[in-house]
Parts: C-alpha cells; structure tokens; sequence
C-alpha cells in the first residue's frame, strides 16, 4: 500500500546503498600493514616473516576490494587475492627454517 504513495526506483536504492557504505567505510579505516624494518633484516624466521607479510597483505586486500563499488576492479582484486593465497598456501608448506 506505501508503494502507491511513495515511488522508490532501483536508482534509487543503489544510490542510499552506496552512499551508506561509503559511510561505513569513514566509520572503519583500513588498518596499517604491519611491516618488518628494512634496517632488521630477514634472519632463520626469514619464510615466516614473509608468510605474515603475505597474509596481512591478503586481509588488507580483501579488507579494501569490499568497499569497491567497481565490479570490474573486485573481479581483478578477486582474482589477485586468490592468486596471493595460493603464494602463502606454498609458503605454509617451506620448512621454518633453510639454510
């Protein structure tokens, strides 16, 4: 019955959602990456550090292809996440420690 006095198109609706998340996302920054120093450098933890590296990268990059509203650029952004969890799938699998 509402729908008779008020008109709501599809426009509309994607126009509130995207600005409701664009609200969202000024609500919840991106955290910072956690880097290693480039002064300390890579000791026995050296495949460990990377691996932390790789993964705080794929949450970043996740974290930051959800507030896209560009389904082009989350495909790609998709596509390089799956390609950096498989890089830390293999990373998982080196021993701790090589030398």
């Amino acid at each position: 019955m509402t729908l008779l006095y008020v008109q709501v198109t599809q426009i509309d609706l994607q126009r509130e959602y995207a600005r409701a998340r664009e609200r969202l996302a000024r609500l919840h920054p991106m955290p910072p990456l956690p880097l290693v120093p480039s002064t300390k450098p890579l000791m026995k933890d050296g495949i460990q550090q990377i691996t932390l590296s790789v993964a705080s990268t794929c949450h970043l990059l996740e974290m930051y292809r959800r507030q896209l509203t560009n389904p082009v650029l989350r495909r790609t952004l998709t596509r390089l996440a799956n390609r950096l969890s498989k890089v830390s799938a293999e990373l998982r699998r080196l021993p701790a420690s090589s030398n």
